[in-house]
């Protein structure tokens, strides 16, 4: 036994049984979405070095934080949390835990087409399966304006593994497959669903914090609300800081939606359908930071 070896208490191959099994889980979850582990080779001189290590990548620190705590718990072991490429970035050297997982069956490097859940997360009951759907889809899902959980995937087999497990839950998933590009011979495939209630109760982090403010409100600031609801490089038009802008302009009066529509569509020189904006403003509205005084007319709360 390699004496790094005298703490590890983990069981090549197989998943702990309690609370270790469920943070082996979580952290499986979160490797197979959006992690990595690998395996490097040099030689120097004659010599051959071999490095091990994981890495965890999210927009979301709040989420990686989260998974540090959970590997910190379960190995004893602390790991580097920094900013990565405009995301937040977890990484590990540890060679007898990168083994243990790679034993689970998470293959070394990039793997996004052909990850499933490990065999013995399946063959495991059902608390230690909904662990690892809850991590993946904290890490990788996404939750829609009108509070839809959405999961996307290169890899058909996990996606199907994770739609059978919900369905055993009776929780309705529809299924779907679009190409990755317009250019490309690729696919993605994914599920969504409206089971609301199911996902508030197994969903962690910000996401979660989305869909509780979307199907029953919370009251909230607006730089609460934008660390929710971030502007991204892609998008079109940063429609909340814009609704509060304008609002904020004439407060303690009010607008009417065609004003802030109007202000909009000139300001950025586009036309999107006004359902969008409603979305928009029903976020605000439910974060109590405006509110509506009339039929279509908005002011920001006092």
């Amino acid at each position: 036994m390699r004496k790094s070896d005298a703490n590890f208490n983990l069981k090549y191959g197989k998943l702990p049984k309690g609370e270790k099994g469920i943070l082996v889980s979580r952290i499986c979850g979160a490797l197979i979405t959006d992690g990595l582990i690998y395996k490097q080779e040099k030689f120097w001189g004659k010599y051959l070095e071999k490095s091990y290590y994981l890495e965890i990548a999210d927009e979301w620190k709040e989420n990686i934080d989260l998974v540090s705590k959970w590997i910190e718990e379960l190995i004893n072991k602390k790991g580097s949390v920094r900013p990565y490429k405009g995301c937040w970035r977890y990484r590990l050297g540890n060679r007898e835990f990168v083994e243990y997982l790679h034993s689970l069956g998470i293959p070394y490097g990039r793997k996004s087409s052909i990850v499933t859940i490990p065999k013995e997360i399946l063959k495991s009951n059902d608390r230690y399966q909904i662990e690892f759907i809850s991590t993946a889809i904290m890490l990788d899902g996404s939750v829609k304006l009108d509070g839809t959980i959405e999961f996307v995937t290169k890899s058909k087999k996990l996606r199907d593994q994770i739609v059978r497990i919900l369905k055993r839950k009776k929780v309705h998933a529809r299924t779907f497959k679009q190409r990755i590009d317009r250019w490309s011979s690729g696919w993605k495939y994914g599920f969504c669903s409206r089971s609301f209630d199911f996902f508030m109760k197994i969903l962690k982090g910000p996401k979660r914090d989305k869909l509780i403010l979307i199907r029953k409100g919370k009251k909230m600031s607006i730089d609460e609300l934008l660390r929710l609801f971030p502007y991204r490089e892609n998008s079109k038009i940063p429609f909340i800081e814009e609704i509060y802008s304008n609002l904020k302009k004439v407060y303690p009066g009010a607008l009417c939606f065609r004003c802030l529509m109007k202000d909009i569509t000139s300001k950025y020189k586009i036309n999107f359908h006004r359902n969008t904006l409603l979305e928009y403003l029903n976020l605000l509205i439910k974060s109590k930071i405006i509110e509506r005084v009339d039929k279509g007319w908005y002011r920001v709360v006092a």
